[in-house]
């Protein structure tokens, strides 16, 4: 498609020198106005002349290369020449280096991915003009509605830079960067915006500070409790049947030998009682001198109800049921045994049981995992105000984890389980026609890790699955973390958009650039220097890293820390 440039490329007056030397990926240039100690301003726009970080435009016959200056320096002869006498101006001849980016065709205002014709010794260079870079960083969606208004270019404010949802969510999305740096900022305009123009976004906000977006905002508190009647949060229950058998062992954490297949038998003869006989008595399965064949025909008859994901059975009978389960295998006598019945109790196996027992009624009456082992007290569950979510005019379901704790895993195992429902959702085609976008706070918490110990060990594996498989199925996923370094590279490698903060961390830079096509060392060496709010957007759909700054979000999330100022006073 055919755009017209706003301004020509070679505007006389945004000249700052010409080129001395090209390479395949970078020239030199002579910065004549380089030495200034202000840059000039022309029609309202600044002209920087020559400084670190400024776009340039060098000419060409149809085609212009756009390249931004990543060091300037003086020749070693003029070096002192950089000190001018009292109202003097240096005579001294600077040189820049040019990073080589995109180019762009003048009669189209096409953007072509690499470098197909290089410059040519003693072609002029210009300052980019700020529309231009916006021109190029928006592409063919230049002038459509429906765009993110997501951020301006850096060195004009004036300047936005607009992205469409399909560049944004279409290959997931990545925001990176220190404690600090507006990743928060970020996350928060990205989740508004999307709202503003009829997207879908699941928000899960391990620490509540995304609690001031409010505007066709759904807001849900995982566990919890009410300070009273008239307090308007809405706590939600994960019910535990929900839960995977890893996921229940690696809470509970049984020992290898006894516990570990007496718990597995008991879940599934719960979950059998819960299908005869539902929540009425008998409550448990008596094993002890009943009649094997008895149980293994109810087993046959419904063993598909019981198998089934999400299968309901009693949690507050596991402990007795375990009892239950520590039985011998046979009755009759030694000499004369009953294959055909279970013997009487094992004294000695419920004796190898006891800690076990202890230990699942402690984690299961514990007041701060109520809304795992305890729903009935809350008024909903979460999978069922994600399906009324989906089918409301709501723009984004907020779930907020700030009270739910770090004890036995829970945080990071609830966390994955709702990874694992909104992918087992997506692959039956809930969101075919309503495509969703998941943003997973503080990822690094919840991803690469292995959780229980060495015997009941579960990989957080779902929200690694969601950035493999999840977008054929119309759900997407936004991964916000102030550690790349603890993002697996196969999930690195399935991410299509980075904004990315200040980063400090030597690793963490290795990391982006190494997941980032186009971020090479030069544009890489940016990342510790950035301001607060200012970020390097990359991605498979940008020709270029561009820096930008984050339009203030409507509401920004608190994420500041205590006001020191206000409460320490002498």
């Amino acid at each position: 498609m055919n755009r017209r440039l706003s301004t020509s490329p070679f505007d006389p007056s945004r000249y700052v020198g010409s080129v001395s030397y090209v390479s395949p990926d970078a020239a030199k240039i002579n910065l004549p106005l380089a030495a200034s100690v202000s840059a000039r301003q022309y029609s309202g726009y600044a002209v920087l002349g020559g400084q670190v970080g400024e776009f340039v435009f060098i000419e060409g016959e149809g085609l212009t290369v756009l390249g931004r200056i990543t060091e300037v320096r003086l020749p070693d002869n003029e070096r002192l020449e950089a000190e001018p006498a009292l109202g003097g101006r240096p005579d001294s001849h600077p040189i820049g280096f040019v990073q080589l980016l995109t180019t762009l065709e003048l009669s189209t205002g096409k953007v072509i991915s690499g470098i197909p014709v290089h410059p040519r010794i003693g072609q002029q260079v210009f300052s980019a003009h700020p529309l231009l870079v916006k021109h190029i960083v928006e592409g063919d969606n230049a002038g459509f509605d429906g765009l993110i208004e997501l951020a301006t270019i850096a060195q004009e404010s004036s300047t936005r830079v607009n992205v469409s949802p399909a560049h944004m969510f279409g290959r997931h999305c990545a925001v990176l960067g220190a404690t600090g740096g507006g990743k928060s900022w970020t996350v928060a305009r990205i989740v508004q915006e999307a709202a503003r123009i009829g997207g879908k976004i699941i928000l899960i906000d391990p620490t509540g500070e995304f609690h001031t977006c409010t505007d066709r905002v759904r807001a849900i508190h995982l566990g919890g409790e009410r300070d009273g009647d008239d307090d308007p949060r809405q706590f939600v229950a994960f019910p535990y049947w929900q839960l995977t058998e890893p996921d229940l062992f690696a809470i509970f954490q049984p020992s290898p030998g006894a516990q570990v297949p007496k718990l597995r038998e008991a879940l599934r003869s719960l979950k059998l009682n819960y299908v005869l006989h539902g929540e009425n008595e008998p409550r448990t399965v008596k094993k002890a001198g009943t009649v094997r064949r008895d149980f293994n025909v109810a087993w046959a008859q419904h063993e598909s109800a019981v198998e089934a994901e999400g299968a309901k059975y009693l949690i507050s009978q596991l402990g007795r049921q375990i009892f239950e389960e520590c039985v011998s295998e046979n009755g009759g006598t030694l000499r004369e045994p009953d294959y055909t019945v279970w013997g009487g109790y094992d004294e000695r196996t419920k004796g190898y049981c006891e800690t076990l027992v202890a230990k699942i009624y402690s984690i299961t009456r514990s007041r701060s995992l109520r809304c795992l082992f305890h729903p009935e007290l809350f008024g909903s569950s979460l999978t069922e105000n994600i399906d009324e979510f989906l089918g409301s005019t709501d723009r984004v379901l907020r779930i907020s984890m700030e009270f739910l704790p770090f004890d036995h895993n829970a945080r990071e195992l609830l966390a994955n389980a709702i990874g694992r429902h909104l992918l087992g959702m997506a692959r039956q085609g809930s969101f075919a026609e309503m495509p969703v976008v998941v943003v997973l706070d503080e990822a690094h918490q919840f991803l690469n890790k292995n959780m229980g110990d060495e015997n009941n060990r579960i990989r957080l594996d779902a929200f690694g699955l969601v950035a493999k498989e999840g977008r054929k199925y119309g759900l997407t996923t936004i991964l916000a973390t102030q550690r790349p370094r603890d993002v697996p590279e196969d999930v690195l490698s399935q991410l299509g958009v980075f904004i990315v903060h200040r980063l400090i961390n030597e690793r963490d830079r290795d990391v982006v650039e190494k997941a980032c096509g186009n971020l090479d060392g030069s544009a890489a060496a940016f990342l510790p220097t950035l301001g607060q709010g200012e970020a390097i957007l990359v991605g498979v759909d940008f020709p270029m890293p561009t820096p930008v700054r984050i339009t203030r979000p409507q509401h920004p999330p608190k994420s500041e820390g205590p006001a020191y100022h206000r409460f320490w006073t002498v």
